[in-house]
């Protein structure tokens, strides 16, 4: 919708008008408010007639200047239906906690309405003079007769502090005297301590964790509601993304006087989706990182994952991106708001990568991408010379595809890339000549959610018997680290005929394991007997023995007690295990017995299979495949995770 705004207003040509002394950018706001126009020179004309306010004018001149492309609702309309709803919602049942029954609730509300439909209307078009005059002086007196914004400057006081609204989309209320002073419990006794008396980072720090304490956030990035963007609503809404408490935060920091921004980084370069968090610009030029609503100041935020792009939402246009709508039709979403600015550098060491052209385009512009499990993903720009184009300021320890862009997408350009930690360029060519064998056992990588469960494993014993109780019992092997990753213990050569086999758990594990395979000699497929072990389950939850065998390896056994428990089959007689297959307690990425995989490998723009094939056990074994290549495996049976990754010395390397 943002995109769609800025798409229809930018794409005119700038008109100047001769007869005045404001600047083209002025001139074309003014003349693209229509019969709004009186408004905003209404608001020129109070500060330029007052030599006291200079600033103000020229505060007003920047607002108005950048205002083309922002966009607002008009009210009454369903967006305010839906967001009084949700305020009688809050009103009856504000003294309760955050759980499924509320969620579902707003949920319910949020299917009412078909805010689909909404039609934004031009912030040109509709910002009344009343309105921002009344910001531009709310603004100014936080700022300087306020305590938290003495170290800034006019520039980033216009882009912290200065804007009437923090989001396009936000309804154009009087936000800020609503937010002042209602999280601001704490603040007034900083001024007895010398260091924290005109300190930003301790007023933020305060109120943040005053916010955290009143709204009780509960970050949720599956739900399914509509952002809400008016601030009286959105603090009684009790679940949220990233991006709405981050809108939050902005909003009643501002509202105090304290230089808040937020950035984001538009996909992550080793998984699915974005994240936005908060910065503030504190008294010593930094931009802190903090969660809005959530965390202390300056706290490592998501140290374990990688980022390459990262920008900052600003007021101001990008007239670097500005450009690309006036050169080009068609422009990735990623790029729908030309309000952005690129903070890459601030958090990391960035390289320039220079690219040859393979694939000849017209474009006058070309992309970086990156993979979010399904697609490709652009994150960056940079305009074509002839066949070269050169991306500047990137983060390392990722995988690129140049790209550029049409009404059906990306379009491939050249080889896809490794960029190292150390600013290396590997291109990712199949050689079709040098053939090699792949032993896979996932297709998504192990992230820490699954890291704990995965080191559950680690010290549990294979033992057998021939005797229920185990009295004879023989340890035949213990898991190892370097083990987990297969999930396999390989008997053969050794003749053990046993009846009793089991798992038995390492100390402070519960005995957590998802699935066990017995192999007998010779055989393809699992053999399965009368299961045995420690009875119960943690706490009465029903995660008892029998389901480590029930062929699901999103169930799981629990045991009553940390240490002692166990797990097994009587198989009737003695039999001979060559092979014992486990499934740790996961995300379902591993390889599941009987479900249908595919391996693909990229060359020449595309995905090409290298053939389709159903587990027997869990792993999987490719022959004749292309070194030097990008891979992707699918689950044609089910799940959606899947990453691509490349083939380095009998190992899958994600990216």
């Amino acid at each position: 919708m943002r995109r769609d705004i800025f798409y229809n207003i930018w794409l005119y040509v700038l008109l100047l008008c001769g007869c005045s002394d404001y600047s083209s950018e002025v001139q074309y706001a003014l003349k693209s408010a229509g019969s709004n126009r009186p408004e905003l020179e209404k608001v020129l004309h109070h500060y330029s007639s007052h030599p006291k306010d200079s600033l103000k004018y020229k505060a007003a001149i920047f607002l108005i200047k950048n205002m083309p492309g922002h966009y607002s609702f008009e009210e009454p309309n369903e967006l305010t239906r839906y967001y009084d709803e949700i305020d009688s919602v809050y009103a009856t049942y504000k003294t309760r906690p955050y759980n499924n029954e509320l969620v579902k609730i707003y949920e319910g509300i949020a299917r009412k309405y078909d805010l689909s439909q909404l039609k934004p209307i031009p912030d040109a078009q509709y910002v009344t003079a009343d309105f921002l005059i009344d910001n531009i002086d709310r603004a100014f007196d936080v700022w300087e007769n306020g305590s938290w914004a003495t170290h800034i400057g006019f520039d980033d006081f216009c882009e912290y502090i200065l804007p009437y609204k923090c989001e396009d989309g936000q309804t154009l209320d009087n936000w800020r005297e609503y937010s002042k002073g209602v999280y601001s419990k704490g603040l007034d006794v900083l001024h007895y301590c010398a260091l924290y008396r005109n300190l930003a980072f301790k007023a933020c720090e305060v109120m943040n964790l005053e916010i955290k304490d009143r709204l009780e956030p509960n970050v949720n990035i599956q739900n399914s509601t509509y952002p809400v963007k008016r601030m009286r609503s959105a603090v009684h809404k009790p679940f949220g993304t990233c991006d709405e408490y981050g809108f939050i935060a902005t909003s009643v920091f501002r509202a105090e006087g304290i230089p808040v921004a937020t950035d984001y980084t538009p996909q992550w370069p080793f998984r699915s989706m974005d994240h936005s968090w908060n910065v503030l610009l504190d008294n010593f030029g930094k931009n802190v990182i903090f969660v809005g609503c959530n965390s202390r100041l300056g706290l490592p935020h998501k140290e374990d994952h990688p980022m390459v792009k990262v920008f900052r939402r600003s007021y101001a246009v990008n007239r670097d991106i500005e450009q690309i709508y006036r050169d080009e039709k068609h422009v990735p979403p990623v790029f729908g708001s030309v309000y952005v600015k690129d903070v890459t550098d601030e958090y990391m060491r960035t390289f320039n990568v220079s690219i040859t052209i393979k694939n000849k385009t017209k474009n006058r512009y070309a992309y970086l991408a990156v993979f979010d499990n399904k697609k490709w993903v652009p994150i960056h720009f940079s305009k074509v010379h002839g066949n070269k184009v050169t991306f500047e300021n990137i983060g390392g320890n990722a995988t690129y595809l140049p790209v550029c862009y049409d009404q059906n997408g990306v379009i491939p350009i050249a080889n896809p890339f490794i960029l190292t930690s150390k600013g290396e360029k590997k291109e990712l060519i199949p050689d079709l000549h040098q053939l090699q064998e792949m032993t896979l056992y996932r297709k998504y990588p192990l992230f820490s959610n699954i890291f704990y469960f995965y080191k559950r494993v680690i010290g549990a014993k294979i033992q057998a018997s021939n005797y229920p109780d185990f009295r004879d019992s023989i340890t035949l092997h213990t898991i190892q680290p370097a083990e987990i990753q297969t999930g396999e213990i390989d008997f053969r050569g050794q003749d053990h005929d046993y009846r009793y086999w089991r798992y038995c758990s390492p100390d402070d594990s519960y005995c957590s394991i998802a699935e066990l395979y017995f192999f007998e000699k010779d055989s393809p497929k699992p053999i399965y007997g009368k299961i045995i072990g420690t009875d119960g389950s943690f706490m009465n939850q029903g995660r008892v023995k029998e389901l480590v065998f029930d062929k699901d390896i999103f169930t799981y056994y629990t045991a009553v007690e940390p240490n002692g428990s166990w797990v097994g089959m009587d198989f009737g007689k003695p039999v001979n295990i060559e092979k014992i297959a486990y499934v740790y307690r996961g995300d379902g990425n591993t390889i599941v017995i009987g479900n249908e995989y595919e391996l693909m490998y990229w060359n020449n723009s595309k995905w090409h299979p290298l053939g389709s094939q159903t587990a027997k056990t869990i792993r999987l074994v490719y022959e004749n495949c292309p070194t030097g290549a990008l891979f992707l495996l699918h689950n044609r049976t089910t799940g959606i995770e899947e990453r691509i990754f490349t083939y380095e010395q009998g190992e899958q390397i994600w990216w």
